[in-house]
């Protein structure tokens, strides 16, 4: 199904949509991107989604996918996605992504325009995925750099820097140019079980005692002490010490896992805690002084900056 080539569905706005395959969400996307995207239906358990090219917008789009399993590596370009109640994964150049729920699953999907962009999808029934042998990967939550899963809602999703033999396996599906179909088909049918076997190898030899792991533990240890001890004066070296990571290796680590630099997140979690106490009635010194910040004055230009208005304009806007 090549969406640049009149297989979809043409609104009267010009965006094309996606549908026709179990494994594929029902959503429309704007026609630069429409025609950048390629399709191989390989069969009822396997689908591989193709994106190359350089769409003039961005893309920003909400979904609901059925129960699968999917494999997205990402070659070039940047693109955020998160469930809907989860955290954002930040994804940029050379990162992988693995989801999987055994039930439908809605959230939402960015990427920047403007610039070279090209992806990899590559989806499994959760039936095709147990006869090709491959494990449902619900119980390796937490074994990703970054990990936005929703447990409670048994949707896995987790980001990871890609190995090289993944990368490669995404750049011959990209570039897979056999004519006959039969031929095409057996080629990329293989390379999706390629990649599957990689991940399968690359995630779940990730063992809870392994020195990954163990990184992954303090950084989120960090981030449980951000987030629960925000009024606290936390530096770079004085949460490194505490969670005992190096400076350096905290700073990229935290990167990695968060979307984010600590000082950002740090002030994120500050910024939205302050606006639900200024929504409840709290005063805005008050509020500025209980989350951590010593200055009324960089308070208010860091929530407008955030919020785009200044904190007493937000306290009336919610009492109205």
């Amino acid at each position: 199904m090549d969406l640049g080539s009149g297989a979809n569905e043409w609104d009267g706005d010009g965006e094309s949509g996606l549908n026709g395959h179990r494994l594929l969400p029902r959503v429309h996307i704007p026609a630069d991107w429409a025609r950048m995207v390629r399709v191989h239906d390989l069969d009822q358990d396997i689908t591989i989604g193709c994106w190359s090219g350089q769409p003039s917008s961005g893309l920003d789009i909400e979904a609901e996918g059925p129960a699968m399993f999917c494999i997205g590596i990402l070659l070039e370009g940047q693109a955020s996605m998160a469930l809907n109640g989860g955290p954002p994964l930040h994804l940029h150049t050379g990162m992988a992504v693995v989801q999987t729920a055994d039930r439908p699953a809605a959230g939402r999907f960015a990427m920047l325009g403007g610039r070279p962009s090209r992806l990899v999808d590559i989806r499994f029934t959760l039936d095709g995925l147990r006869r090709a042998g491959g494990r449902p990967l619900l119980a390796l939550q937490g074994r990703f750099l970054q990990d936005c899963s929703l447990p409670q809602a048994h949707t896995l999703m987790g980001g990871f820097p890609a190995p090289a033999s993944l990368l490669r396996v995404a750049t011959d599906i990209l570039t897979c140019d056999f004519a006959d179909e039969t031929v095409r088909s057996l080629y990329l049918h293989a390379k999706a079980l390629e990649a599957l076997a990689i991940v399968l190898q690359t995630v779940g030899s990730a063992s809870p005692r392994s020195a990954f792991s163990r990184e992954r533990a303090r950084l989120l240890q960090a981030r449980r002490l951000l987030d629960e001890r925000f009024e606290e004066d936390w530096t770079l070296v004085r949460l490194a010490r505490e969670v005992g990571l190096g400076e350096k290796k905290l700073r990229a680590g935290f990167r990695a896992m968060a979307g984010r630099s600590v000082h950002e997140h740090l002030r994120e979690v500050r910024l939205s805690t302050a606006a639900a106490m200024l929504a409840g009635g709290t005063g805005v010194t008050q509020a500025a002084l209980a989350v951590g910040f010593a200055s009324l004055s960089h308070f208010s230009k860091a929530f407008k900056l955030s919020r785009g208005v200044l904190p007493r304009d937000w306290s009336r806007s919610c009492k109205c």
